[in-house]
């Protein structure tokens, strides 16, 4: 064996580890390369399948709450559906009318529930009362809040009764607050409505009854008056209050 061919055995080994080299690291950029392609296709593949997000609805008219409140007074909407939109009970004579404030309906469902009402409320046309008319009405229907006031059980019917007498109430609502035709004040008695609607109506009436305000009546004595009204019958007596008639 000569010297050449010794020199170049050791020379074609280093090649041959060099080849294994280079294999194994254009292997590994395969596999490198295989996966970032099949994770580029996957997040592509799951933005493509994910649902696209939902616009946000456009935000409804503020509206005006005070002309809301003159309109809803002007169209009448209290002689059925109560001062503060609370609805009625029904009773013999009267059938159920829905709460209305606050609504649950959206703004444009509203709209069409006032332009083609169900049951017996009668439909509004445009030139009745217009959209931005009833935007201010949804307004104030909105604002009637749940008051926090609460009947005290110290409440006393027979002061009430004083009360309702002193502070001229049945003048127009009659001496059992069985209402009136001649003056057209509402019944009253007995009362339908929670004490905190009874107060908010007091303060802030419908119609051509005049507000009292917590200084002219405290809620302490209106709790005494509303006593007196829930103690009324159903069916009022020809009579009236003995101390009216002295």
């Amino acid at each position: 064996m000569n010297r050449s061919s010794v020199e170049t055995q050791p020379s074609a080994a280093a090649s041959r580890r060099s080849s294994y080299r280079t294999s194994g690291f254009a292997i590994v950029g395969c596999l490198l390369l295989t996966a970032a392609v099949a994770l580029f296709l996957s997040e592509r593949s799951t933005r493509a399948q994910a649902p696209a997000q939902a616009p946000k609805p456009a935000a409804a008219p503020a509206g005006n709450a005070k002309n809301g409140k003159q309109i809803f007074e002007a169209q009448g909407c209290f002689k059925c559906h109560g001062s503060e939109g609370q609805g009625r009970s029904q009773t013999a004579k009267e059938s159920a009318v829905p709460q209305i404030a606050p609504t649950r309906l959206a703004l444009p469902a509203f709209l069409r529930f006032v332009r083609s009402p169900t049951g017996q409320m009668p439909p509004y046309s445009s030139q009745q009362v217009s959209d931005s008319e009833l935007t201010d009405l949804y307004a104030f229907l909105q604002s009637l809040a749940p008051s926090k006031v609460e009947f005290p059980s110290t409440a006393n019917a027979q002061n009430g009764q004083r009360l309702y007498a002193s502070y001229g109430c049945y003048e127009c609502h009659g001496g059992e607050a069985q209402g009136s035709a001649q003056t057209g004040g509402s019944r009253l008695g007995p009362i339908q409505i929670p004490f905190a609607s009874f107060v908010s109506y007091v303060r802030q009436p419908a119609g051509q009854m005049p507000p009292y305000t917590k200084k002219a009546v405290p809620d302490a004595e209106l709790a005494d008056i509303y006593a007196f009204l829930k103690s009324r019958p159903e069916a009022a007596p020809s009579k009236g209050i003995a101390l009216l008639n002295q």
